[in-house]
Order: C-alpha cells, then sequence, then structure tokens
C-alpha cells in the first residue's frame, strides 16, 4: 500500500484541475468552466465527475476502454490517467485495468515504483497470454500492465489482431481499461491505439498547450477513426485566494 500511496498523492499533488464535457456528437468535445467552489474539490471528486458525465453522456458499458493522451509530453498525461484509474477502483469500486502504451518513453512504472522488465510490449510479441504481468496496486480493485521492454517499431505491434484480441479479452474481464499513451502529435501509434477502443481524452495544460496544437491532435485522432470523449485540462492555476472560494 505504501508505494501505491505515496505514488496516487504525488499524482494528485500534479493534478491540479479535471475539467471535461463529453457531448453526444463527438466531433464537438468542448471544454467547461466550473463554477467558483469547484477549486475546493479533491481531485478524486473531478474523476468521479467526468465518470458521471460519461455515463450520462453515453450508453452504459458503451465507454469502457479509454485512451490518454497529450499534445506533448509534459501535459500532465500519465499521471492523469493513473488518478482517473485509481479514483475508479478505489471510490467506485470498480474493476479497472491501467496499461502504460507509451512504450517509447513509459513513466507509470516511475509513478508506482515497480519493475517493468516485463509488461505490454511482450503480451504483444510473445505467444503466450501472461496473466502474472498483471500487477495489483493497493487494497482497490486496480490492476496494471507497465510497458516492458521497448519495441523497435511500436506502431505494428499495435496494429496487430493480437492487440485487438487482447483489448477484446480485457474488455471483458474490467469495467474500465485505461491506456496511457505518447503524445498524439509526436507518434503515429497513438491514433492506431485510438481508433480501437472505445474513446479518447485529450489531456493539455492550461496557460501553454495553444490553441492550434490542441486543435491539430483534435483532427489527427478524428482522421484516423478515434472518438473523443473530451478534454482534460490541467494545471489550471487559481488567482483568487482559497478563503473567498469557501465564501462563494
Amino acid at each position: 500500500m505504501g508505494k501505491t500511496h505515496e505514488a496516487l498523492e504525488r499524482a494528485e499533488k500534479e493534478f491540479q484541475e479535471n475539467i471535461l464535457e463529453t457531448p453526444n456528437d463527438s466531433h464537438k468535445a468542448v471544454v467547461v468552466k466550473r463554477p467558483g467552489k469547484f477549486p475546493m474539490q479533491t481531485p478524486s471528486d473531478r474523476f468521479q465527475e467526468v465518470k458521471t458525465k460519461l455515463d450520462t453522456c453515453f450508453p452504459s458499458g458503451s465507454v469502457k476502454t479509454i485512451v490518454f493522451t497529450g499534445t506533448a509530453h509534459g501535459v500532465g498525461c500519465t499521471t492523469t490517467a493513473a488518478g482517473f484509474a485509481n479514483t475508479m477502483a478505489q471510490y467506485c469500486r470498480l474493476n479497472v485495468l491501467l496499461i502504460d502504451a507509451n512504450i517509447r518513453s513509459p513513466r507509470l512504472h516511475e509513478v508506482f515504483n515497480i519493475e517493468h522488465n516485463q509488461g505490454l510490449a511482450d503480451l504483444l510479441t510473445k505467444e503466450e497470454e501472461k496473466i502474472s504481468l498483471f500487477k495489483k496496486m493497493g487494497h482497490g480493485n486496480l490492476y496494471l500492465i507497465p510497458c516492458g521492454k521497448k519495441a523497435s517499431v511500436p506502431q505494428a505491434i499495435f496494429e496487430s489482431t493480437r492487440f485487438a484480441k487482447i483489448l477484446k479479452l480485457m474488455r471483458e474481464k474490467f469495467d474500465y481499461v485505461i491506456l496511457n499513451a505518447p503524445p498524439v502529435n509526436s507518434y503515429a501509434e497513438t491514433k492506431v491505439i485510438g481508433k480501437k477502443v472505445d474513446g479518447v481524452m485529450l489531456v493539455i495544460e492550461s496557460g501553454k498547450t495553444r490553441k492550434q496544437v490542441a486543435v491539430r491532435a483534435k483532427q489527427e485522432l478524428e482522421n484516423a477513426g478515434a472518438k473523443i470523449l473530451g478534454v482534460i485540462v490541467n494545471r489550471r492555476k487559481y488567482y483568487v485566494p482559497e478563503w473567498i472560494y469557501k465564501r462563494l
């Protein structure tokens, strides 16, 4: 529990804001500003709000496999994916599988401080499905598959029928399958993964991600056949003192 607790504490410190609108028209995913009391919410509150919106905007059980991707390295995509997965497992008591699909520059093993010698890449390139690759995190129902060895051609293994088969199997076994993917504007495999899952969460950084960059990322995903579920704005700063928010 110790390592997992410390990992999620780091994720919560990095995660400053999570806002999402999931419209019925996936081509019009928009960001919504929250009322004044929103900064007083905990990260778990915000992630549960995301779940509520997904349940409201999409038919029950239709969104189970979700890719989290950013517009660039360093926007907080990994910790956002980890935070959402943990909240679903710990507070919503769901069975959740978190997968590090960022084979080029994996980070989930660092967030949770675990070994990653074997993982997703091994699962996709070897004949047998190794159930031992599932690592249970903490006391909830959160399971993790790290990236494993680096693949020379990541795009090829995600284009394989084996990946589609494993994804289908995991979808049947878990309430949510969360994949942490590399930046969509930089690597082609994210678009390949995006069109094979139920939907994509695009993570951008408040005050740093340029509008043109975010629009390009959205277009790249949609052109590849992926469904945009919504946009998460990370690290938004509030300039009104906290005691004022308490009076609002």
